[in-house]
């Protein structure tokens, strides 16, 4: 977080996000507006009270019967990066206290939207031409039917599931916000508190691609958190190369001010790029969309790629699909392809008439 100079500016300033909500008295926010994540509809008002020289602060949590709300309305007035694309938070916040996150400190506890908010900005999207839905939090939990599913954890995903889980349907498309397999072994469980282990995110894994064959996993992995061992750490290893992740986001620990694991003792950073690149080096090694070539598969296109000369699509999976555009104008339809080329990250695929 950096505003330096703001005090020689001009302008007017004001600071909005998750950063400022969770560091509310850093340096270098002082003397400044600062509007939080769950106001963010009332930033007419908090601007037009720094236009007249007034420094406004609006931090609060909403609260709707004693309990968190969702936060900012979902009917406020948008620009969309993508007007094929519906971006839709389902809530903010989360359930858990792990001890290496930021995110509480600015999200705070879980609080949810109510059902008939969520599918009446839906059907407003729809109606004003939108094509395709992502329903976004911090922990979205498990949905069922054609959405692209953001982040969850093993543990409400296990709640889910029950029994045998007969009547669970999942999406095709699931992220797990998880570290990694062998966080929750031993000590390093307690230290970071996930409340997990590394049998119940097989078994949610192991669950989901028997119910849905084929279906996207991606999920995350910190490198070198502080009470990381190497036994932890192959243990990570093992777990990417017996899933072979399409997607796996590797990141390096890193202390967020304020945190409990900002306090402990931090491993040689040294080691820390070894097992980075250690796992890096496994998640490229194999090619996760090989197999696919000669499926048939039905794409929804919803943007141009970056060459300009492709349409850039997802299946039901949320692979990513490349159609040339010399086979018409397909934005915003969805249509049939078959794959003749598989690389790394993506697709080609050609129209079948």
């Amino acid at each position: 977080m950096q505003s330096k100079g703001h005090k020689n500016l001009t302008k007017h300033l004001v600071v909005a996000g998750c950063v400022p909500q969770g560091q509310p008295k850093h340096q270098s926010i002082k003397g400044i507006s600062v509007i939080g994540v769950q106001q963010i509809d009332r930033v007419v008002e908090v601007v037009e009270e720094t236009l007249k020289g007034h420094t406004v602060r609006l931090l609060g949590q909403k609260k709707v019967g004693g309990k968190k709300a969702g936060g900012a309305p979902l009917d406020l007035p948008k620009i969309r990066k993508n007007p094929l694309i519906e971006i839709i938070a389902i809530n903010t916040g989360c359930l858990n206290q792990c001890t290496y996150c930021k995110t509480k400190h600015a999200r705070g506890d879980l609080g949810s939207y109510p059902p008939e908010e969520i599918v009446a900005r839906a059907k407003q999207a729809f109606e004003e031409g939108v094509v395709e839905l992502w329903l976004t939090s911090e922990d979205t939990g498990a949905y069922g039917g054609m959405m692209r599913i953001g982040m969850t954890n093993p543990p409400y995903i296990l709640e889910t599931l029950g029994g045998n889980g007969q009547n669970t349907k999942p999406s095709s498309s699931v992220q797990f916000s998880t570290c990694s397999s062998s966080e929750c072994i031993g000590q390093r469980a307690r230290d970071m508190k996930r409340e997990y282990c590394a049998d119940d995110f097989r078994h949610v894994v192991d669950f989901l691609k028997d119910k849905v064959p084929g279906i996207t996993i991606a999920t995350d992995v910190i490198c070198g958190f502080p009470t990381e061992t190497w036994e932890d750490f192959q243990e990570t290893v093992a777990l990417v190369e017996q899933y072979k992740f399409p997607s796996l986001f590797i990141n390096q620990f890193y202390p967020r001010p304020g945190t409990p694991a900002a306090r402990m003792k931090r491993l040689p950073t040294e080691e820390v790029k070894k097992r980075t690149r250690v796992i890096s080096k496994v998640f490229h090694g194999y090619h996760p969309y090989g197999h696919k070539v000669g499926e048939r598969q039905t794409v929804l296109i919803t943007e141009d790629a970056k060459d300009q000369v492709h349409f850039v699509g997802h299946n039901k999976y949320y692979d990513q699909v490349l159609i040339h555009k010399s086979e018409g104008e397909l934005m915003g339809k969805m249509v049939q392809v078959e794959i003749y080329v598989s690389r790394r990250t993506l697709s080609n695929g050609a129209r079948i008439a």
